[in-house]
């Protein structure tokens, strides 16, 4: 049983090469916030601070649940400090999973957010997006093997991995 987690800024393809795994293995079970996001709006992506916690603590949960179901379960987030790992690795060492992180090539500001201006999340404003796109920069920390997982994967890696 793999817990895959992905680490990467915006517009750095993390969704992308998500979809490239599921073609692969569609039995892996994807959480991803955005998605709860784009559930609470009726399919249209709300952001609200107000209502994060709660966004976060049910991702939390739905991979909980998955793990008691035995499989492997893959986190579409950012992801991009241990802080932010940290919930997710304390479930796997609980239910036995072992953890993959997946980490994304790290691309400049204009390419990420040009990337992300392809599908803004109803969002057009490109200053917010620069300005997300810093500060996960800002916190950014290369997941170690110290940290919790098992394996810690650049893209170019996993893919060519058997």
């Amino acid at each position: 049983m793999r817990l895959y987690i992905m680490v990467g800024n915006i517009g750095s393809g993390k969704s992308t090469l998500v979809k490239k795994l599921l073609a692969k293995n569609p039995n892996i079970v994807v959480i991803a916030r955005d998605a709860l996001r784009y559930m609470i709006g009726g399919g249209d992506y709300v952001f609200n601070p107000k209502l994060e916690p709660t966004i976060f603590n049910t991702a939390e949960q739905a991979i909980e649940q998955f793990m008691l179901l035995g499989v492997d379960i893959l986190v579409d987030e950012t992801n991009m400090s241990s802080a932010h790992r940290k919930e997710y690795l304390t479930l796997a060492r609980r239910y036995g999973y072992e953890a993959v992180a997946i980490v994304m090539p790290v691309l400049d500001k204009k390419t990420s957010v040009d990337r992300r201006m392809q599908n803004p999340h109803g969002q057009d404003d490109r200053a917010l997006w620069e300005g997300v796109w810093d500060k996960f920069t800002a916190i950014y920390e290369r997941p170690t093997e110290e940290e919790g997982f098992s394996q810690v994967s650049e893209v170019w890696e996993f893919n060519n991995a058997k």
